[in-house]
């Protein structure tokens, strides 16, 4: 029987060979009664199926935050949180580890690993209040921070800890394997500082662009 309190996503562009092997555990072991929605933004040769495992492929890349977005508009149709994961870390959790902890919790607006959101979990209440990540930060990086600083705008909670940290945690993979995906960072960058009026920890606008 499915569980209703969260459901899993992950977005994947390269590296579904390290995916390949925590999915096994996820399917199988840790997250048996668990939807993990998995979109493949490479077309990778993806030759694993189960009856809790939906792939969605798409034709492009859609980068980090708009692949957020959609796993997102999917979980919540039928759950209240996302648990949204890298696609290179094994998270090393249980369903009732994960059930146990938003329980505990509950109060709290957004959960998040200390492996640079490697793992975090975000309750349906705060994405509807929020909204969506924005997509200009593409294909990757400010996303996360931009988000960030939105929430604290809200006054909302931002919940760091090591209960979402990965057992196994390996970073920027997908980059290592591509390097030219990291491109527009300093584009993204320029982004970021023309919204707020400063980098992460130095923003100055409390409205996008000081509109």
């Amino acid at each position: 029987m499915i569980q209703k309190e969260f459901a899993i996503g992950i977005p994947t562009l390269n590296r579904f060979d390290l995916l390949n092997e925590s999915l096994q555990k996820y399917l199988l072991n840790d997250f048996q009664n668990t939807k993990i929605y998995l979109i493949d933004n490479g077309n990778q040769i993806i030759n694993i199926s189960h009856q809790n495992l939906f792939v969605l492929k798409v034709n492009r890349n859609l980068g980090v935050s708009a692949s957020w977005n959609l796993l997102c508009s999917l979980i919540f149709n039928e759950h209240e949180n996302a648990l949204l994961l890298n696609d290179d870390i094994y998270f090393g959790k249980s369903e009732m580890n994960i059930i146990n902890f938003l329980k505990e919790h509950q109060k709290e607006d957004f959960h998040v690993s200390y492996h640079n959101w490697s793992a975090f979990i975000l309750p349906k209440k705060t994405f509807e209040k929020i909204k969506g990540f924005d997509v200009n930060f593409y294909p990757a990086y400010f996303e996360d921070n931009d988000y960030h600083y939105r929430m604290k705008l809200q006054n909302m909670s931002y919940h760091q800890t090591e209960e979402l940290n990965c057992e196994i945690f390996r970073n920027s993979m997908t980059i290592q394997k591509d390097p030219t995906i990291n491109n527009n960072f300093e584009k993204n960058q320029e982004y970021y500082f023309n919204k707020w009026g400063g980098l992460p920890g130095c923003e100055t606008y409390i409205t996008p662009f000081n509109s």
